[in-house]
């Protein structure tokens, strides 16, 4: 092999190596504990959380629902939060007075609301208020076709968060920061 061979061979290796690392970085993630494989669906809480503690971590409140027919619940809102790098994401959050009661009475409401599955018309679901802030247009026009706004939930002691995303994995990777605010781990 001459010498202006074994360069080329050289020089292709390291650019093969420099591009194998590139494309590993852009695949990781950054968000460190906040993921989704870290978060942990159902989990109690070491006091009772209020709206108040939710609009502490930047949760901005959008509408009040009436709770009625949502049985065990105090207080439900839907409001946004901004992720870093996405942009403002909705999330539903209904209040229960305790873990017990929003595990036992919350989960078979916030199934009923979230994920494939999802109950879009008010006279289908469980619990009709704020069922067209559940909802999505994907594809616009009149071509468009409903589709569940929130993928997943999240339980965290007392609050049953529902969280925006287009699957269950990506309402809960995009959920991972909002629920480590609130745990006071940061995003």
């Amino acid at each position: 092999m001459s010498k202006f061979q074994s360069r080329g061979v050289l020089y292709l290796s390291l650019f093969s190596l420099v591009l194998l690392m590139a494309i590993t970085a852009c695949g990781s993630s950054s968000s460190g504990s906040s993921s989704a494989a870290s978060l942990v669906k159902v989990s109690d809480f070491e006091r009772t959380l209020s709206i108040a503690d939710v609009e502490a971590i930047g949760w901005k409140r959008g509408k009040t629902y009436d709770v009625e027919g949502l049985d065990g619940a105090e207080a439900a809102y839907v409001g946004f939060w901004s992720l870093p790098n996405i942009g403002s994401l909705n999330y539903e959050i209904r209040v229960y007075p305790s873990h017990e009661i929003a595990v036992e009475l919350g989960t078979p409401f916030a199934e009923d609301a979230a994920g494939v599955g999802a109950s879009l018309n008010a006279d289908e679901s469980m619990w009709g208020e704020g069922v067209r802030d559940r909802r999505v247009i994907v594809g616009g026009g009149s071509r468009g076709s409903q589709n569940p706004r929130y993928g997943d939930f999240v339980i965290l002691g007392n609050l049953v968060i529902l969280c925006e995303g287009r699957t269950s994995e990506h309402s809960l990777d995009q959920c991972a920061p909002f629920v480590a605010l609130l745990r006071g781990e940061g995003a």
